[in-house]
């Protein structure tokens, strides 16, 4: 009796063993990527924290050019952005105190940016410039490490669903692979954005009329032109009256002709 029950117990121990090693590996499926993801972010950190570059800088500025014609200046130097490989993002024109104005914001190739602003005395006098510089590149090294210690669990979890020995494991795991590949697409995107925000630069330049060489229109200008206007107006109106007045006409032409018939007849009674 004593043997039989130190059997039975032994056996219930290793039953019990076994059933805690198979519901550990199911909770190790289930719940891979938090501890082991925040270790792996946090070396990465740690070694982001090692390594910066210099070279990541997004530079901003603006500029006012003074000009005789505003919108021809800034058609030169869309032009002349276009030709060094950048793209213009927005561009205005506007009349500020009577006087024409025309801003282009451009997007420059960062190593083009200063011969660029060198290049604005061509369209004009400069008076005005600004430029700012901000250093990301420790933003861009974390964004990297964070990315690679996303990639490496995105990719153990990929293992473990393959290996997965149960429905719940399975589930478990490609819950927890969705949400880090949703987070993995958005560090994409802000390291996307960086990068080109440190590829080309902004610059904002304002082009506006020469105080001297720019007068408002007088009196009579102002007179000429509101009467050329009105005219403008007045001709609209008749050729949009043109084909009804034709009609009218034909119509009293008929009227006119029956009667004057009419009138014959009774003066020939």
């Amino acid at each position: 009796m004593l043997g039989l029950s130190a059997c039975a117990t032994d056996s219930a121990r290793d039953s019990s063993s076994s059933t805690a090693g198979d519901q550990g590996s199911r909770g190790s499926a289930a719940t891979y990527g938090e501890a082991e993801v925040a270790q792996e972010s946090a070396d990465a950190g740690a070694a982001g924290d090692t390594v910066t570059s210099s070279a990541d800088v997004i530079t901003t500025g603006s500029a006012t050019v003074r000009t005789d014609d505003p919108a021809t200046a800034a058609g030169d130097f869309a032009t002349r952005v276009s030709e060094q490989g950048g793209r213009v993002a927005e561009t205005e024109t506007s009349t500020r105190n009577d006087r024409p104005e025309a801003t282009v914001t451009a997007r420059v190739p960062s190593g083009d940016y200063r011969s660029t602003i060198d290049g604005l005395a061509d369209q004009g006098e400069v008076i005005a410039q600004s430029t700012q510089s901000t250093d990301v590149g420790q933003e861009k090294v974390d964004l990297e490490a964070r990315q690679r210690a996303l990639q490496t669990s995105i990719d153990r979890l990929t293992e473990l669903m393959d290996g997965a020995e149960s429905v719940e494991d399975l589930l478990a795991a490609e819950d927890t692979l969705t949400r880090r590949q949703a987070e993995l697409d958005g560090l994409t995107a802000q390291l996307d954005y960086l990068t080109d925000q440190v590829a080309f630069s902004t610059l904002t330049v304002t082009f506006t009329t020469d105080e001297a060489g720019y007068q408002s229109p007088g009196v009579l200008e102002r007179a000429w032109d509101a009467f050329v206007n009105s005219m403008e107006a007045v001709v609209i109106v008749f050729m949009g009256m043109l084909p009804w007045l034709v009609i009218l006409a034909i119509i009293a032409a008929v009227v006119v002709a029956v009667l004057r018939r009419r009138r014959k007849r009774r003066a020939g009674k």
